[in-house]
């Protein structure tokens, strides 16, 4: 890979960012009402002197590429604004929701990766048979049922019926045992759904890659099983897994918001959703540009491993 590859993605990444910015702001902008109207709707002693006020106060009174202008100026400096709704800095907000959608996401990313790839190599390698069989019914399962109502089952069974595991998720204030246990039902929601994904783009990829010549030529040598699987097929199969999981990556900040919603999550999918619906634009804008970001970088590091897992594959301005 060249420095110039890196400056045209780094580029890239600043134009789409702005690009998404501009986007976020006219489209929540052109929604209904303003903050304003909500303060009107919860002061009716409000008078429309005070509103207009306000409106002046807040620039609500100028044009929305104006508007878009002055924040973007200041956001260049580093002032990304108050939120709205919850009166503090905008970072202050989104910092503590961050963290807790990265422990919620990415425990559910690891405990994926860990059951489905000796799930998809498995049913590659025993292609057929009545593994292989179970194996895709459990998958097709996984991919069938919706998170929310995966989650109401997990629910109903280990919170209501068994009383095994908390039905919301206690963070602030509990202790390490019962924090760990009400992620245990979050966790496992997003696990089932992505772990049928997983395994069935391996397995996928894993039958491709056992029957390229390479491995039939391995298995002439008289290499072992175990090795021809894990170091010969296995780091070709990887390529289809790497793009899923660096996806997953990159949307992982967006939060799931009906798993957030049905647990009680205060994660950043729920935050963005509370930001568009309460006019919250520095918070909202904020949040999809972190989202953004992070889509974009996770993009930048799959080219970078499908460089370290298949040398043939290069970039412009490189030699083939």
């Amino acid at each position: 890979m060249t420095a110039r590859f890196f400056l045209t993605r780094l580029l890239q990444m600043a134009a789409t960012l702005l690009l998404v910015s501009l986007l976020v702001y006219v489209l929540i902008g052109l929604m209904p009402g303003d903050p304003v109207d909500l303060m009107i709707s919860g002061n009716p002693h409000m008078t429309p002197a005070d509103a207009a006020r306000l409106r002046a106060i807040y620039g609500l009174d100028q044009p929305l590429l104006a508007r878009y202008g002055h924040w973007l100026m200041g956001a260049l400096r580093g002032h990304l604004g108050y939120s709205r709704l919850y009166n503090l800095p905008v970072l202050d907000v989104i910092w503590p929701r961050f963290c807790k959608t990265a422990l919620l996401l990415g425990a559910a990313l690891f405990l994926t990766v860990l059951l489905a790839v000796p799930q998809g190599v498995a049913a590659a390698r025993k292609r057929g048979t009545h593994l292989d069989t179970a194996i895709n019914l459990f998958c097709f399962g996984g991919i069938s049922l919706p998170d929310f109502w995966t989650g109401l089952l997990l629910t109903c069974l280990f919170a209501v019926k068994l009383g095994w595991l908390p039905a919301a998720a206690a963070l602030g204030g509990a202790g390490f045992l019962a924090a760990a246990k009400s992620l245990i039902l979050p966790v496992a929601t997003l696990t089932l759904r992505n772990m049928a994904v997983y395994v069935r783009h391996l397995r996928a990829a894993m039958t491709e890659a056992l029957s390229a010549d390479h491995i039939r030529t391995a298995r002439a040598k008289g290499c072992s099983p175990a090795r021809v699987t894990w170091h010969h097929a296995f780091r070709g199969a990887l390529a289809p897994v790497v793009t899923i999981f660096m996806l997953d990556l990159g949307t992982l900040f967006g939060g799931a918001v009906v798993v957030e919603t049905i647990f009680s999550y205060p994660g950043m999918g729920k935050l963005l959703f509370d930001a568009v619906m309460g006019n919250d634009f520095n918070l909202a804008l904020c949040g999809f540009l972190i989202l953004a970001f992070f889509v974009l970088a996770a993009n930048a590091l799959a080219d970078v491993a499908y460089a370290l897992l298949d040398p043939r594959v290069t970039y412009a301005g490189e030699d083939a």
